[in-house]
């Protein structure tokens, strides 16, 4: 029996420990689902190591700030929407692929309270890395049309900014134009709360285009489905980036687009606390075991 209160006692201490030890930084999960006017969407996935709450961060808090780097894992991939509109067709674009797109580094805040709310409120900037390749005549995307995601800013005469302007930051890109195909991408930050973009739309082949809006909404559960304690394990935020498109296909148009970047983060335990949580359980079973042998 001294045994198997000393193997308790030195499992809960090597947990606390474990826990103390992980106090800034979690290990997350997550996805992230690109959508853009009613082409297909694609959903990315990815994990890594996130920072909490700054350097003084300490998991079961309330979840303020995060921070995802490049270099500890981010939510990032490649993947191919294959264009089936028949205007767009009948313009040569044959299908969109997103290369290598995903999130760089960058860092959201005011995350806790935010959820409760429908208002419109950024939390941060990350930038979305990559290009989408606008794949013309043939989906082997030979010749493509490229929307760079992530831009550096220009200043007014002409030289390039120490900046960027992109999707999950903000500011107008552009891709093509000069009489041919033209994309034009309005950006902005990532929101925990509600955002809304602009889609035109038709019932039917011909029929009068109008306008619909589209709405997202973030939000941070707690274990619990609560929106406190965020920063602990099994916590899931929900963070959205809208931009808003403007293309002109069919050529000689100028239709809207509703664009979003939906990233889900969720917060797993450390591997090697995963270990010591099944060797404790391990010893004791054995213990346990020897115990009703005896």
């Amino acid at each position: 029996m001294r045994k198997l209160f000393a193997l308790m006692a030195t499992g809960f201490l090597v947990f606390g420990m474990a826990g103390t030890a992980s106090a800034a930084v979690m290990n997350f999960s997550g996805t992230a689902e690109i959508s853009l006017g009613d082409f297909p969407a694609g959903v990315l996935t990815g994990g890594g190591v996130a920072t909490i709450n700054g350097s003084s961060g300490i998991v079961g808090d309330h979840l303020n700030t995060l921070r995802l780097a490049a270099s500890r894992g981010q939510i990032q991939g490649t993947f191919t929407s294959i264009v089936t509109d028949p205007d767009t067709l009948a313009n040569g674009v044959a299908a969109l692929i997103y290369d290598q797109v995903g999130g760089l580094t960058g860092t959201w805040a005011g995350i806790s309270g935010g959820a409760a709310s429908t208002m419109t409120g950024n939390v941060g900037l990350m930038p979305q890395g990559g290009i989408v390749k606008v794949c013309i005549l043939s989906t082997v995307c030979t010749q493509f049309l490229p929307l760079v995601l992530n831009q550096p800013t220009i200043t007014v005469n002409g030289a390039v900014g120490t900046g960027t302007r992109g999707v999950g930051v903000g500011g107008l890109i552009t891709a093509g134009g000069y009489g041919g195909i033209r994309i034009s991408l309005q950006a902005a930050p990532w929101t925990i709360k509600t955002a809304t973009v602009i889609d035109q739309v038709e019932d039917y082949k011909g029929a009068p285009r109008y306008m619909s809006t589209w709405i997202a909404k973030g939000w941070a559960h707690a274990p619990g489905s609560t929106t406190s304690s965020t920063a602990q394990e099994s916590g899931v935020i929900q963070l959205i980036t809208p931009s808003q498109v403007v293309t002109n296909l069919p050529l000689g148009s100028s239709d809207k687009m509703g664009s979003f970047v939906i990233t889900v983060i969720h917060f797993i335990p450390e591997p090697g606390l995963l270990l010591l949580i099944g060797s404790g359980v391990a010893g004791l079973a054995f213990l346990g075991r020897r115990k009703l042998m005896k």
